[in-house]
């Protein structure tokens, strides 16, 4: 678990480097009552390095597999774009920051992650995860997409800072997963059968197109 731990802050230290965000969307848990189980106080979720771990590996997976399919089923590959968000989604964060000296460089994503470290209020411990908050509200909605639909070089994925990207494990958009899985095992032809399954790319696209797009 150490070695897999001292891996999984190496593949984040290259991701940042690259330019991927660290969005805070912070989830609170409710103190309770003995008696009552009234709620009596609120406390931030503490994320471990555990919590770390399994997302850097769960990214790499998903990564791996995206190029993967990609690489022999150019294609129809069910892949996932987050597109760069236009500079006026900023304007309002912009406008709520300036009266404590601080900006926001959204030109790229890792000057935009460079900016998100910096915006820093002295005394005021939640202010930065609160203004990484906010920049979640500013981004595009992350979407799928079959991959001979577009030019690779949309195939961007803003906030992960990745080229290519897709849900091979993510349990809650099951559907893309059962796509993605039946792609790769055809694929490594650990199970043939699974060609028969694969869409050709009008009907792909169609599907890709009915999948509810979360973030990110």
């Amino acid at each position: 678990m150490r070695n897999l731990d001292k891996i999984a802050k190496t593949l984040r230290a290259k991701r940042i480097e690259a330019g991927a965000l660290t969005l805070a969307s912070s989830e609170v848990r409710f103190k309770l009552e003995n008696d009552s189980q009234d709620p009596v106080d609120v406390e931030m979720k503490a994320l471990q390095d555990t919590n770390a771990l399994v997302e850097e590996f769960m990214l790499l997976a998903n990564i791996s597999v995206a190029k993967q399919i990609y690489k022999v089923y150019s294609d129809i590959a069910l892949l996932r774009r987050h597109p760069t968000p236009p500079a006026d989604r900023f304007e309002g964060l912009l406008n709520n920051i300036r009266p404590y000296g601080l900006s926001l460089d959204t030109s790229t994503s890792r000057h935009l992650a460079d900016s998100l470290d910096k915006a820093i209020v002295p005394g005021n411990e939640y202010f930065n995860t609160l203004v990484r908050i906010m920049t979640t509200r500013c981004m595009m909605q992350a979407v799928y997409f079959i991959a001979g639909t577009m030019p690779e070089e949309a195939f961007w994925h803003y906030g992960l800072a990745t080229s290519y990207y897709t849900h091979f494990t993510s349990p809650i958009r099951r559907y893309a997963d059962v796509l993605v899985h039946r792609l790769l095992a055809a694929s490594i032809e650990e199970n043939p059968s699974s060609r028969g399954l694969i869409y050709d790319r009008t009907k792909a696209e169609a599907v890709a197109n009915s999948m509810f797009h979360y973030y990110p």
